[in-house]
């Protein structure tokens, strides 16, 4: 006897509020996967390569409720990073392959988890149900000086509830293989400092065992903890309280394009 082939019907999505970015470490993973949640009625904001100018200036100016990060790398290190420095923007759902461990996605501060090889309509829902447990979208930066990349280091350090890693940064404005450099990441925080101050904000770094990170302080916010004071650590050019000298913004368009290669075993 003949197998009669069964059609499903799913309902239509409800209008979204919330829309997310398809966020792909490997491009054309990302252009066959836009397509099919779009026939399956989900709403992308966009979909962008990790790394590029025009990812970071899509960042700041969709201002997406969600990341969907497309991984095409099974990477266990590689993968928890990139999720650590997505994280810093939005909440991160991982699309999940093949021998890919969930659980370590979950550990590197995952929102969800997501198997890719789902049925489109699967997705979609799935996607759309992780939106509703997303908080409301942050307003744009005031920041709008400087390249894409600079405001978007603006933007992650101004919003920033606990420190940011020197490395998250690092892989935030470059690539897994090409991080930027940690001397290019100094030059791009010292021409900020001006504009920190601008806006009432004070920068904070700590420096311990070769680590540094980063938060703002708003002395005229009463919910704001005090910066603790420490001793310098090994990166003497930044500030660590307000009550160090101030410093003069000065060029190094050389540094910005530095990138680090990755280290391999």
């Amino acid at each position: 006897m003949q197998k009669q082939s069964v059609r499903r019907t799913y309902p239509d999505l409800p209008v979204q509020e919330k829309q997310p970015i398809l966020l792909s470490v490997d491009e054309p993973w990302g252009s066959t996967l836009a397509p099919r949640l779009d026939r399956a009625g989900l709403a992308l904001s966009g979909a962008v390569r990790w790394g590029s100018e025009s990812a970071c200036a899509s960042l700041l100016e969709r201002r997406p409720a969600m990341m969907l990060l497309d991984l095409p790398t099974t990477e266990v290190d590689g993968m928890a990073r990139l999720v650590r420095a997505a994280s810093l923007i939005a909440p991160v759902a991982v699309l999940r392959h093949e021998g890919l461990d969930a659980v370590v996605a979950f550990a590197a501060g995952a929102f969800d988890v997501i198997d890719r090889r789902a049925p489109a309509a699967e997705l979609a829902w799935r996607i759309h149900a992780d939106l509703r447990r997303c908080p409301p979208t942050p307003p744009r930066p005031a920041y709008a000086r400087g390249t894409a990349s600079q405001r978007l280091l603006f933007d992650v350090l101004a919003r920033a509830q606990a420190p940011v890693c020197c490395h998250h940064l690092r892989l935030l404005l470059g690539t897994l293989c090409l991080p930027m450099t940690l001397r290019a990441l100094r030059a791009r925080i010292r021409r900020l400092l001006p504009t920190f101050a601008d806006h009432a904000l004070e920068l904070v770094v700590d420096q311990q065992w070769g680590l540094a990170t980063f938060r703002t302080w708003s002395a005229g916010d009463p919910g704001s903890p005090a910066p603790v004071r420490r001793g310098r650590g090994a990166l003497p050019n930044f500030p660590l309280h307000a009550a160090n000298p101030p410093l003069t913004a000065r060029p190094h368009a050389k540094e910005d394009s530095s990138r680090e290669p990755c280290q391999t075993a």
